[in-house]
């Protein structure tokens, strides 16, 4: 099994409307590109408050789905969101009092890496679902090179 690991540098927007309001987030961090077997991993940090970090792992499997694990052991969340194009999939945010149950679906989503150099883009338009309601609309942007 084939197992390359990268250094690479991470450009991360969201875009959120959630109740009427528009919200920005944009992380830029070094982070690694790993390769085992056909899926690829994308490891990076988001810087939080007060020197804290949350860390961030995306996985994009050979058959397109986009897994998002992003982990902030500080404030005791955790969630763990899949992507397919048009399609519904469940997922969790756990916190320190148990575990939601939430739903993705997806409204389109882009993969596209260039090997030599290495780069990429990873684009996810979702809808975020709580008990049968969109509690969100999502825009996520990754740009990424080594």
């Amino acid at each position: 099994m084939e197992n390359n690991s990268f250094d690479i540098n991470v450009e991360l927007n969201i875009e959120t409307l959630q109740s009427g309001e528009l919200t920005h987030t944009k992380i830029s961090e070094p982070g690694k590109f790993i390769q085992i077997g056909d899926s690829i991993y994308l490891r990076f940090n988001e810087s939080l408050d007060n020197n804290d970090k949350a860390s961030i792992l995306v996985k994009v499997t050979d058959s397109g789905e986009i897994h998002v694990k992003r982990v902030a052991k500080s404030t005791d969340l955790a969630s763990l969101l899949y992507f397919t194009h048009q399609k519904h999939n469940t997922g969790h945010l756990e916190t320190e009092y148990g575990v939601l149950p939430l739903a993705t679906y997806t409204k389109d989503s882009k993969v596209e890496i260039v090997n030599n150099p290495l780069s990429g883009k990873i684009n996810i338009d979702y809808d975020l679902i709580y008990d049968d309601n969109v509690i969100g609309n999502y825009k996520f942007r990754l740009i990424f090179n080594a």
